[in-house]
């Protein structure tokens, strides 16, 4: 593995781990046993570093929605969840310190800002097309779309933000974010919808 991803990855763990003010690129270089100015090669600034993680993520969750099938839609939102948990138990630090990052680095606030609503549009399509198929109910307009995608953006960072540093690593931990976050969808489908729901969970 090349030096700059070695950084990358042992600041995600210490990032995750201990918080991403409490640790410094100092530290960093002292986890893996390398000269400071060889992390200040690859990253001058401790908000570089966080850029390059966030671009990383960012890629990934990106991919999810290339991967969609859209000749099997709602299975595939369904099972959205099952590959946002993998992505976000590894870039915790994004939910837990969600606020303080945005405080500590304006020009990433921006940025998050914009990447979120480039976002949104894509899903909302999605969404869309569910109404198309008859599976969610027509008479939702775009701002009660945006509203639903808000509050599943609120309430994944809530799940993260509340756990137990001890539950990391718990078994079904898995299992209940993604039924946490499902469930979420279900009283704005239709009875069409809510059967292929049922079938789906079942």
């Amino acid at each position: 593995m090349k030096t700059k991803n070695k950084i990358k990855q042992k600041s995600k763990e210490l990032f995750n781990k201990k918080g991403f003010k409490n640790v410094t690129l100092r530290e960093v270089a002292e986890e893996l046993s390398i000269s400071y100015g060889n992390v200040t090669y690859h990253f001058k600034t401790k908000e570089l570093l966080i850029i390059s993680l966030y671009e990383d993520m960012l890629e990934e969750t990106v991919e999810i929605l290339k991967a969609f099938d859209f000749n099997h839609l709602f299975e595939s939102i369904l099972d959205a969840p099952k590959i946002t948990f993998e992505i976000s138990m590894k870039y915790l630090f994004f939910y837990i310190d969600f606020v303080e990052i945005r405080r500590s680095y304006p020009s990433l606030s921006t940025r998050l800002e914009h990447d979120n609503n480039s976002r949104k549009k894509g899903y909302l399509h999605v969404l869309k097309q569910l109404q198309v198929k008859g599976l969610l109910r027509e008479e939702l307009n775009d701002n009660d779309l945006d509203y639903l995608m808000n509050l599943s953006g609120a309430m994944r960072t809530f799940f993260f933000i509340n756990l137990n540093p001890n539950d990391f690593h718990s078994k079904g931990l898995k299992e209940k974010y993604v039924a946490y976050i499902n469930n979420l969808i279900f009283p704005y489908l239709t009875s069409e919808g809510m059967k292929k729901y049922k079938a789906y969970i079942d």
